[in-house]
């Protein structure tokens, strides 16, 4: 249906993958930033709609929203130019056999083109974050599943980590749980015991179940878990300090020794201090088929804010 409207398909972080992002039409966050102010219609399927109204908010002027969800209710919960109440394949399906591929289709596929490029250059602009995500991408079989959590890098990832397959980004969604990439990984892994999964996890949120490490041991779920350790609950920290003039409670951890805790379940473990060398503990790593943790050394305060393609501002 993307193809045949020349319309950019652009998820958030629960949507990553339903339209790859190495297709012509798949386009990450920042290339729908780019694409957004010239919207006039946007076709919303089986979201909530979190991106464009609690998140981006601002809308071209004029635009019509077209919503296709199966919860009828979700139609009077926000309110749509057109609302079709239905699966969304089937109705995908029956848009995609009564539409005409519009004249313009060619000028249209080139203008997402030109905005996936630029999208993937704006990003680099959130550093460390997009050069780790970039190495997790690059070690990961395009089979393989990742989990990601509320922390700086899980932030990140939802613009900045190319998804390729449905549901091979798995995220806690609209709850935005905190902890939950380690033990959901290993709820993914007992699923898909053959797929090598990795877990995208702050320092805080690891240690609110990293106790599953047991789990993982005991039922041989051979989950590689990457531990980005900043000593902080890095996006607490960086609103005390730019909205309180510095002063911080609560937000600066003091954390276990990441190798001594794998070491104590029998799990190896890899500290890094470069996306070089994470590329590399993560091919060791799912090489091993064994349960995994890898701790990524930064610096919370030499990590870009993250927040820039989730809450842009629009002119």
């Amino acid at each position: 249906l993307a193809e045949a409207l020349g319309a950019a398909a652009v998820p958030f972080r629960s949507g990553k993958g339903v339209v790859g992002d190495d297709t012509p039409m798949g386009a990450m966050l920042a290339a729908g930033k780019i694409l957004w102010p010239e919207t006039d219609v946007a076709l919303v399927i089986g979201s909530r709609f979190e991106l464009l109204d609690m998140r981006w908010r601002w809308r071209p002027k004029g635009v019509k929203i077209i919503r296709i969800d199966i919860d009828a209710a979700e139609m009077r919960r926000l309110h749509a130019d057109v609302g079709i109440v239905a699966d969304a394949e089937a109705a995908c399906r029956a848009l995609l056999a009564a539409i005409d591929s519009p004249r313009d289709l060619e000028r249209r596929m080139r203008r997402v083109a030109m905005a996936k490029t630029q999208g993937a250059e704006d990003v680099e602009t959130v550093q460390p974050q997009i050069a780790y995500l970039r190495a997790i991408r690059e070690a990961l079989p395009r089979a393989g599943l990742i989990t990601d959590e509320i922390s700086q890098m899980g932030f990140a990832s939802w613009y900045g980590f190319p998804v390729f397959e449905p549901r091979s980004f798995v995220t806690s969604g609209y709850q935005g749980t905190l902890g939950s990439g380690f033990p959901t990984s290993l709820g993914v892994k007992a699923a898909f015991p053959d797929r090598p999964v990795v877990a995208i996890c702050g320092d805080g949120g690891f240690l609110f179940g990293a106790n599953e490490m047991a789990s993982a041991v005991q039922y041989g779920l051979n989950v590689v878990a990457i531990v980005f350790n900043n000593s902080a609950y890095g996006n607490v920290r960086r609103d005390q300090k730019l909205g309180f003039e510095g002063r911080v409670i609560g937000s600066e951890l003091t954390n276990p020794d990441f190798m001594k805790y794998a070491e104590a379940f029998g799990v190896r473990g890899w500290r890094v201090e470069s996306p070089e060398a994470l590329g590399g503990a993560i091919d060791e790593a799912l090489a091993a088929n064994a349960p995994a943790l890898i701790e990524v050394v930064s610096d919370a305060d030499a990590e870009s804010d993250p927040w820039g393609f989730i809450h842009p501002q629009f002119e």
